[in-house]
């Protein structure tokens, strides 16, 4: 069997030189690369994979020196605290709770920013918001029902369609006031009116293919 030790290099690092350990801080950047200067000389060193908080300029940070390879294992002090502070990593990130769960708290607000899409599959969503709005070119909605409740509501669209197998609406007083045409077609139709109807036009005209009845203790034409 394979000693641990060398089990755990690399190939081509079996004869490599012993790693050292050291504070440095980073002068300059190339973009993937750092020079790092520690006990007095500059070596180029990269961020390890596992090194997700991204280095800058002027940070304090350990490296592990290896032969000519340098890799900055975590940013121990950063030079511009007060700057945003980015965790980078190359590729796909997943994080994973298994028998846990993530919650962020920030007090100055979460921003997300996903370019392509963003998913979330959850069996229960529950948000509590002082005030939320939202722009967005095509909203799809589907479910099996729909509840809101509103002390006021205002709806605004340029055009409205609405189908349903059945409708109802139930209001304490209603208005409505249309400025163009207005047509309702029926099988059947009927208003019941408890108290007083009326019906204002210019021409009104009352048609019925088979008859038409006028009831009432008292009926006035003209």
């Amino acid at each position: 069997m394979m000693p641990i030790d060398n089990a755990m290099r690399r190939p081509e690092d079996a004869s490599s030189h012993a790693v050292s350990l050291a504070h440095a801080r980073l002068v300059m950047s190339d973009g993937n690369r750092y020079a790092a200067l520690a006990n007095g000389g500059t070596r180029w060193v990269t961020p390890a994979a596992g090194c997700l908080l991204r280095p800058a300029v002027g940070d304090w940070v350990l490296v592990s020196i290896s032969g000519n390879q340098g890799y900055i294992l975590t940013v121990l002090e950063r030079a511009a605290p007060d700057t945003p502070a980015e965790i980078s990593a190359p590729g796909d990130l997943q994080l994973s709770l298994p028998q846990g769960r993530l919650m962020l708290n920030a007090s100055q607000g979460i921003g997300i920013n996903a370019a392509g899409s963003l998913d979330v599959a959850a069996g229960q969503l529950s948000a509590t918001l002082q005030s939320a709005a939202i722009a967005c070119h095509t909203l799809q909605m589907t479910g099996h029902a729909a509840v809101s409740q509103w002390q006021t509501r205002c709806t605004l669209s340029g055009q409205t369609l609405d189908i349903a197998t059945r409708h109802e609406t139930y209001a304490q007083q209603s208005v409505q006031r249309i400025t163009g045409h207005a047509e309702i077609t029926a099988q059947s139709l009927r208003h019941t009116v408890d108290q007083d109807w009326a019906v204002c036009a210019d021409t009104a005209d009352l048609r019925g293919r088979d008859r038409v009845t006028v009831q009432g203790d008292a009926v006035q034409l003209g």
